[in-house]
């Protein structure tokens, strides 16, 4: 495996000899509820499924009610057919029909570190030599990560909030990226 980075983007190279190129990005989003995590996540699933790009949300906390409850009372509109009906909503158990996907996707992943921990690990062995264009947004409620946060920052890319993908540094000032460091 080849590790690339490139504008600050990490490109994982599964395959040698000039097959195909995967692209995954990790991110990582700290919330403080369940609506501050909509406020940060609608943005960016509107813009994902307007361009029919694929997403997935897999959460301890089965997401789907409140945030189809939210877009409703915020009379949302979504430009795509089905509006958030295009998302694939998984939870603690699943099953997944898998094929080859050229279309980015995104994984939303939302629960308890070890809840995250245990579907990253899934998704890396499993899933992500499926897609070439694969983005995970870990999403972490604030309170359980205090003693935690360095380390979780370490193992993603960037971070996710309402102003979309950031570096790290921008949003914990004074954080330095070992990944970068190193180059």
């Amino acid at each position: 495996m080849t590790l690339l980075v490139k504008n600050g983007n990490i490109q994982i190279d599964k395959y040698k000899g000039g097959k195909r190129m995967q692209k995954m990005i990790k991110a990582c989003n700290f919330y403080v509820s369940e609506w501050h995590l909509f406020a940060a996540l609608l943005p960016y699933i509107r813009d994902e499924l307007k361009v029919k790009n694929k997403i997935m949300v897999i959460s301890q906390d089965s997401l789907e009610k409140g945030m189809k409850h939210l877009v409703k009372k915020l009379n949302l509109k979504f430009e795509n057919e089905k509006g958030l009906d295009d998302i694939k909503w998984l939870s603690e158990e699943f099953v997944i029909e898998m094929c080859e996907e050229t279309k980015p996707v995104t994984i939303i992943v939302q629960g308890t570190i070890e809840f995250i921990n245990e579907i990253n690990t899934y998704i890396q062995q499993k899933i992500s030599p499926l897609y070439s264009n694969l983005k995970i947004i870990n999403c972490y409620e604030v309170y359980n990560t205090n003693n935690m946060l360095y380390n979780i920052l370490d193992e993603h890319d960037f971070v996710f909030n309402t102003a979309g993908m950031n570096e790290k540094s921008e949003i914990f000032p004074g954080y330095i990226d070992k990944k970068k460091a190193l180059l």
